[in-house]
């Protein structure tokens, strides 16, 4: 029987081989991974490229990813379409600062392959693409246009490169060549684009590159002219330039067959400035117009040109470079014409009355300036405050009154001066008489502490006698045996430093105690005071014969100098320190005058001849 069944098996070998060849067997498609990308903390990309050589056709085809290797379609995946050819695959809802393994893979109905094996790891969760925005086009022409970007936050990674790429389709990229490369971190930078085409509409994204990554602001378009008709225009030249203010402005000859929708100018410390950065909105239209520009910084040069945008484009005017002041110079007398009170800010005067008047004091915070003084009004002297321009009347007329120092303390505005022939002190506008005194000359506001210095006369032909008052309390700086005078007061931590003369010696008290500047041989006296740390300025006058001309001097720590030699009559008023630089400032006859370190230069100001300058103050 076993020799029969082995027998059968034979034929049917020996028939089968006699038939035709099979089919070839069906193979499994062959598929390679793509390396990670734009790996943030819960997303990255891979993706493949998947063949076949012979058999079915690709019904599916992905990536799949896990935290081991060797990940399969069995666990996490995603699904790219089918057939042969390279595909992408974004992952997602991956976990921050964690190692993957990736896979690409490729199906038919004979199975699924997969390809090579790579791993990436995610970022902390700090870590993502910067935000950034696209700023809005301007200064469009036929070949050109002006663009930019924000960059908002650089997510948690050095922003290293910022700009803005553009192309005829939508959606450009870093990819192309069209694109600006303008710096790195985050905030507001601008772009010039180039090499336009005109007549032709383009796109535009800011763009923002991390090492997570590059992202891009949103698509925005616009049409390059066809024809250069922006405005035409010139710039104004600086006038009134301070220490932080100038004013320039423009003419618009031609609107360029355009509205003008917005004129002004613009500045920067390089040349060719632009109305994307600092710049002034001074209406619409042609013609002339006025801009004032704020927030300098005092000592530096600046590029200034006008500017006009119409709808197409933005034009400039020719370009003027000027440098601000060293300071802001604020002046206090009265006009040369009508004798009337006045202040003359860097040159510019503003006439306070069209009465006869006096600023005696100065006193600037921030942009406001508060000056006190004198008006006529009914054949009397009248006591005067005016902030910014707005009087303040401190005396009621029937007498004559005067304010001879002001001092403003956050809030509050401290004057004094005379009225009645007593020592008064205003507080924001009220008065309250100090003892013992008929002229207060100066003061000084420390923390709740109200300093007054000046004088006390009995009879208007009697010796006068230097007092001092704090918080109102009277105090006598001398026992009354010479002829003495209080003119300056400073503070500085718990010393009060008054200055002024005893007969004709100079003479600084310090907390009551008296020192000497000069030997008696020629009359001197103070008329100002600084203090600078351990540093006590003293400024004041000199003069060799009686009636003769003054000399303007200052001491230091009590150490004299001469700032004139007496050719001309000269006083000192104010002294400041900026820096390591000291001012100091006064007259030299009619000329306002400012010595820095010694060494004059005089003012274009020039006060009545009936009444020198009385106030000056720098900032």
């Amino acid at each position: 029987m076993k020799h029969f069944l082995a027998i059968l098996l034979l034929a049917f070998i020996s028939f089968n081989c006699q038939q035709n060849a099979p089919d070839p067997v069906p193979l499994l498609p062959t598929v390679t991974t793509v390396a990670a990308s734009s790996i943030t903390a819960n997303t990255a990309l891979s993706g493949g490229n998947a063949t076949v050589a012979a058999g079915p056709s690709i019904s599916a085809r992905g990536v799949c990813w896990g935290t081991a290797t060797n990940p399969d379609i069995n666990g996490n995946h995603t699904t790219n379409g089918s057939g042969a050819g390279i595909f992408a695959s974004p992952i997602t809802g991956l976990t921050a600062n964690t190692t993957y393994y990736v896979r690409a893979y490729a199906t038919n109905y004979v199975g699924t392959s997969y390809g090579n094996e790579i791993t990436f790891t995610t970022t902390t969760s700090t870590t993502a693409l910067p935000t950034v925005t696209t700023t809005a086009i301007t200064a469009i022409t036929m070949a050109t246009a002006a663009g930019g970007g924000n960059v908002t936050a650089d997510g948690g990674a050095a922003v290293t490169a910022r700009g803005v790429c553009w192309s005829t389709t939508a959606n450009p990229t870093i990819a192309l060549s069209t694109k600006t490369t303008d710096g790195t971190g985050t905030g507001v930078f601008t772009s010039a684009i180039t090499g336009l085409t005109a007549a032709t509409i383009y796109h535009v994204r800011a763009y923002a590159t991390n090492s997570v990554g590059t992202s891009y602001g949103g698509d925005s378009t616009f049409t390059t002219t066809t024809i250069a008709n922006i405005p035409t225009l010139t710039t104004t030249p600086i006038t009134d330039t301070g220490a932080t203010t100038a004013t320039s402005g423009g003419n618009i000859t031609s609107d360029g067959g355009a509205a003008v929708t917005a004129r002004g100018v613009c500045w920067s410390t390089t040349a060719n400035p632009v109305a994307t950065g600092n710049h002034t909105t001074n209406g619409t239209g042609t013609g002339i117009f006025t801009s004032v520009i704020t927030g300098l910084t005092k000592n530096t040069t600046y590029h200034v040109r006008a500017y006009a945008t119409n709808s197409f484009g933005t034009a400039y005017g020719n370009e003027i470079i000027f440098t601000t002041l060293e300071y802001d110079t604020y002046i206090g007398g009265c006009s040369p014409a009508n004798d009337e009170p006045a202040i003359w800010k860097n040159g510019v005067p503003t006439i306070l009355s069209s009465n006869r008047g006096i600023v005696y004091c100065i006193y600037v915070v921030n942009d406001d300036v508060y000056a006190g003084g004198i008006e006529l009004a009914g054949g009397n002297w009248v006591a005067k405050t005016w902030k910014n321009g707005v009087v303040t009347t401190l005396s009621d007329g029937t007498d004559n009154a005067g304010v001879q120092s002001i001092y403003v303390s956050g809030s509050d505005v401290y004057a004094v001066g005379t009225d009645k022939n007593k020592a008064m002190i205003w507080k924001n506008g009220t008065g309250t008489v100090l003892p013992n005194g008929n002229y207060a000359k100066g003061v000084f506001v420390s923390g709740p502490d109200v300093y007054t210095c000046g004088d006390d006369q009995v009879a208007w032909n009697a010796p006068s006698y230097a007092v001092s008052w704090k918080n109102n309390v009277f105090t006598d700086l001398t026992n009354r045996s010479l002829l003495s005078n209080a003119n300056a007061i400073a503070v500085s931590g718990p010393d009060v430093y008054i200055g002024g003369r005893e007969n004709l010696i100079a003479k600084i008290w310090k907390n009551g105690v008296s020192t000497s500047l000069s030997d008696g041989t020629k009359f001197n006296m103070l008329t100002a005071l600084y203090i600078n740390g351990a540093d006590v300025y003293a400024g004041g006058i000199e003069s060799f014969t009686p009636g003769g001309n003054t000399i303007a001097k200052i001491w230091k720590n009590g150490i004299a100098t001469n700032l004139t030699d007496g050719s001309l009559s000269a006083t000192v008023n104010s002294i400041f320190m900026f820096g390591t630089d000291l001012y100091v400032c006064g007259m030299e006859y009619e000329t306002v005058t400012i010595w820095k370190n010694g060494v004059p230069s005089a003012s274009s100001v020039i006060v009545s001849h009936n009444y020198p300058n009385y106030a000056v103050y720098l900032r």
